[in-house]
């Protein structure tokens, strides 16, 4: 029996082992390896911060996928790679595998004092934290809050923003409803001189419209020197005094994989071509954001290009049981597509080689709202995939 080996409970490690089920027909035993038991709706974690989720509505669980699809879930950690030898070293055992998919996401840059930041992107408990702060401030009636994100100089795509905007324009809606938000101080911060730029012109003007609308401080184009359990101090020792910063740095390779034989970037991401086919090894792939690959200068690490890159690796892995070449493609799936929520409406942006869009409108919100749900039923096995 040949064994597929899915390293990473996320969305594309998930949309990997289901979609290998659905690929390969006959003697095979596809294991999907995680470190946690369940499969954690990052989109939609930008409503936990605001107490309109828990951490339970947002989770999957991952044993039950796995008897819903047919594959195999091992709740381990993984600690090593060695692809030449084609095995992979977790916290209990060795496991030997004739294919390997990578998906076990990237890392985030730690700049002096992050440990006085939340992130949205971080760990599922840092949604959870945000949320009781950020409540927290509400029940005492004021505050002082900062939102942000940073790059990776190393690699233009390992950055995050999205969430973020999205939390701070949620922050401002609920404090409106609440009656509150002429006592709260929300500052928007980042390095960039023109952050949310890979959304296009239109995004970008929606963006700036947005801070304007709502009166959102920007401090853009300065860079941070640290954060402190008071707040941000920028490089010219000017700070911004807060009660609580949300911020996401940028974002380098999984560290485990610093110790493999993969070829990886110097910001530590496992280098593929198109078809997702780690370069020098025929049997393994990387997705998502344990990967990189060449594209548009605007290309983003999305969920949904990792659940496309998933799906490629997967037919490719089928085509090589068949004794095919692998060659199918992410190439011309890639583009930008993000709902940004703001609590009360939404921007929906969408970018590709050909054309850029940023409408805005409430229906935007609404479709957000429809997507989680209907990622939920599908992951569950209640409705077909869409697209």
């Amino acid at each position: 029996m040949k064994r597929i080996l899915v390293l990473g409970g996320g969305m594309g490690g998930v949309e990997a082992a289901i979609s290998l089920t659905h690929q390969l027909k006959g003697d095979y035993q596809i294991d999907l390896i995680s470190n946690r038991d369940f499969l954690y709706v990052y989109p939609a974690s930008i409503w936990l911060t605001v107490g309109k989720r828990s951490l339970e509505d947002l989770s999957l669980p991952l044993p039950q996928l796995a008897e819903i699809h047919g594959f195999n879930f091992l709740l381990e950690t993984v600690k090593g790679v060695r692809a030449k030898e084609r095995i992979v070293l977790t916290s209990t055992q060795e496991h030997a595998y004739d294919y390997l998919i990578i998906a076990l996401g990237g890392s985030k840059l730690r700049p002096k004092g992050v440990e006085h930041t939340l992130s949205i992107c971080g760990s599922p408990m840092d949604g959870v934290q945000i949320q009781e702060r950020f409540l927290g401030l509400v029940e005492q009636g004021t505050g002082k809050i900062a939102c942000g994100f940073s790059g990776n100089p190393q690699d233009a795509t390992a950055v995050r923003g999205g969430p973020v905007f999205e939390v701070l324009f949620n922050f401002d809606t609920y404090l409106r409803e609440k009656g509150l938000r002429d006592r709260f101080e929300l500052t928007f911060v980042s390095p960039s001189d023109a952050p949310g730029k890979r959304l296009g012109a239109g995004g970008l003007a929606q963006l700036q419209q947005l801070f304007q609308e709502r009166s959102i401080t920007t401090i853009t184009g300065k860079k941070i020197k640290e954060f402190t359990a008071c707040g941000v101090v920028f490089e010219d020792e000017t700070q911004v005094d807060t009660d609580l910063t949300v911020f996401t740095p940028g974002m380098t390779g999984n560290p485990l994989l610093q110790q493999s034989d993969l070829p990886l970037t110097a910001a530590g991401f496992v280098t593929v071509d198109d078809t997702a086919q780690v370069e020098g090894f025929e049997t393994c792939y990387a997705i998502g954001d344990s990967s990189y690959f060449e594209g548009p200068t605007w290309r983003a690490r999305q969920g949904h290009l990792a659940e496309v890159m998933a799906r490629t690796a997967a037919v490719n892995i089928a085509q090589q049981e068949r004794g095919e070449a692998a060659t199918a493609s992410f190439r011309e799936e890639i583009n930008l597509l993000c709902i940004m929520d703001t609590g009360k409406e939404g921007v929906f942006v969408y970018r590709d080689e050909q054309r850029e869009m940023a409408p805005r409108g409430a229906w935007a919100r609404w479709a957000k709202l429809a997507w989680e749900k209907y990622y939920k039923l599908n992951k569950l096995g209640k409705v077909p995939r869409l697209l």
